[in-house]
């Protein structure tokens, strides 16, 4: 979810709501992805929060927007660090690439608990995979080798037409 989903919204609970009901199961509301991959949920503690496999990639969506609750902003940051370690940890053997999508930018002073364990672990555990962040953004973009660190990405994706296509080689 985004700022506009939840947060920033003129009536936060009405907004979160919505979410969840259109947007929380779309994959197995709208179309039958489960045939094609199985989609894991960070459940209870985050659901919204989702991971599957797919062509030796593994996408890690996550909750990682700001709010008003410092506390719950830092927790549920905790909670995404742990979810992508643990999703990694269960995959590496099966996956080349690593693409998590977030809403927050990485680099924000808010998420640096989040932007250190990333390169921590790309490092150290990860070094033989490629780490992409992705993002919203006002224009699409994409910084390479983030913070020095081989093989990490971050992925601005803006409201262009036709939307971004990336292919990784």
């Amino acid at each position: 979810p985004g700022n506009n989903d939840w947060p920033k919204c003129n009536d936060p609970t009405e907004g979160w709501q919505y979410y969840r009901s259109h947007l929380m199961d779309i994959d197995a509301q709208y179309w039958n992805a489960t045939a094609d991959y199985d989609v894991k949920r960070q459940a209870p503690a985050r659901p919204e929060n989702f991971s599957f496999v797919y062509r030796k990639v593994l996408f890690v969506g996550l909750h990682m927007v700001t709010n008003s609750d410092v506390n719950e902003t830092s927790s549920r940051l905790e909670e995404n660090i742990e979810w992508v370690v643990s999703n990694v940890d269960e995959y590496r053997d099966h996956v080349d690439a690593v693409f998590v999508m977030g809403y927050g930018r990485l680099l924000a002073p808010e998420n640096v608990p989040f932007y250190e364990a990333m390169v921590t672990r790309k490092q150290t555990d990860w070094k033989d995979k490629l780490l992409v962040y992705a993002r919203r953004a006002s224009e699409s973009d994409m910084t390479k080798n983030v913070g020095g660190v081989k093989d990490f990405v971050e992925l601005k994706v803006g409201n262009e037409w036709p939307i971004m296509d990336v292919r990784v080689r």
